[in-house]
């Protein structure tokens, strides 16, 4: 494994992330439109959008205020949820490419005793395909996890959440359906730590962040969060509260800071495949869930991620934050965008997901994305 090296080592450049515009011009300000228009239709405190094409900026910009008429920055960082589980897929597959570890192997391997873990694979708890109970809908778990937001959860708390008498002991049969499921990602980094033999943060450092320069990307719990941060607002009890430092190891894995530089980065080498083989490359959109649950082929769940054939897609939310962030490989088209609620807004769905949706019209008019309520 290689050595670890301080990412403050990388030059200035790879730390920058400022506002851009390739060349200011009718779509840039089309693009421009659009978000100002989001943020007023939801009542949104910020939005921080991105948008590339083979790497190079199309726009960069932020709007709206962070917090007490702080105005939002690109390089300010958030949470970005269930995007984190790109990075837990990569991590596995990567250690595919290493033979350490092969996506057929059950599951029993490390978690002998855990229900159907004979049966499901290493392969179903990327694709949330394992059949496991999720902790997250489990006996009194988001009454715990609101009424002591800065509580530390550790994996395996959370995996045994995952069971009676928490849980419904009813499980579906591995690899017969399909559910998003937190528990099985869970799993998954607790298998990673046991084959790599280090702490998941040091090898999602070693491994994906410092590969790749991205110095603003971290395994982040508790208040430590990196400044400068976007804060996010969370209607609980009838009233806002801020949100932006509870403890999101409820997520376990999940728990990434980033901001939309890194993020663009990432969004680009996550669907290429950049640090994986070749045979790596095609297990991210490989339709192995086509068919189960409500997955289709013009829709369906990948490894750690959401494909709408050619987009390579992840959305997010959490705690007031919305992240969405897609790819489109024919084009080179990469987006991405965070929205952050206000004490007037009023959402029904996701606001970043919105703007993605109606930023790919404009770019990609031949294959966009779908639109609300389309398959």
């Amino acid at each position: 494994m290689m050595a670890w090296t301080s990412l403050a080592m990388m030059p200035a450049a790879a730390r920058e992330c400022s506002p851009a515009t390739a060349a200011p011009n009718a779509t840039t300000a089309e693009i421009s439109s659009i978000l100002s228009n989001t943020q007023n239709f939801y009542q949104l405190n910020a939005i921080i959008f991105s948008a590339e094409q083979n790497g190079m900026p199309i726009l960069r910009t932020a709007l709206g205020i962070s917090t007490d008429g702080l105005p939002a920055r690109t390089d300010m960082h958030f949470r970005i949820g269930a995007v984190g589980w790109q990075y837990l897929t990569t991590l596995l597959l990567k250690m595919v490419d290493q033979q350490g570890i092969a996506l057929r192997d059950p599951v029993s391997r490390w978690f002998r005793s855990y229900p159907n873990a004979d049966r499901a694979t290493v392969r179903m708890l990327a694709a949330s395909s394992a059949g496991f109970g999720d902790y997250v809908y489990g006996q009194g778990f988001f009454e715990e996890i609101t009424a002591d937001p800065f509580r530390r959860w550790t994996a395996d708390e959370l995996i045994a959440r995952s069971l009676p008498p928490f849980q419904n002991p009813q499980y579906n049969d591995p690899g017969q359906d399909w559910q998003y499921l937190h528990t099985g990602f869970v799993v998954l980094g607790a298998i990673l730590e046991m084959v790599g033999k280090e702490p998941y943060d040091r090898l999602l450092r070693e491994m994906i962040l410092y590969p790749l320069g991205l110095r603003d990307t971290r395994l982040q719990f508790g208040t430590d969060v990196q400044r400068p941060v976007l804060h996010t607002l969370t209607l609980t009890d009838d009233k806002f509260e801020d949100s932006t430092f509870w403890n999101p190891s409820w997520v376990s894995w999940g728990a990434l800071t980033s901001n939309v530089c890194d993020l663009g980065v990432w969004n680009r080498a996550f669907a290429t495949g950049a640090l994986l083989s070749q045979e790596s490359r095609k297990e991210i959109t490989a339709p192995v869930n086509v068919g189960l649950g409500e997955n289709t082929a013009s829709r369906y769940f990948g490894l750690g991620t959401i494909v709408y054939p050619p987009w390579i897609v992840q959305d997010a939310s959490y705690w007031g934050m919305f992240t969405t962030i897609a790819y489109d490989p024919t084009t080179g088209i990469s987006l991405e965008a965070t929205a952050s609620l206000s004490p007037a807004s009023v959402v029904s769905s996701s606001p970043s997901k919105q703007i993605i949706w109606a930023v790919s019209k404009l770019l990609v008019p031949d294959h966009p994305l779908p639109g609300p309520g389309q398959p």
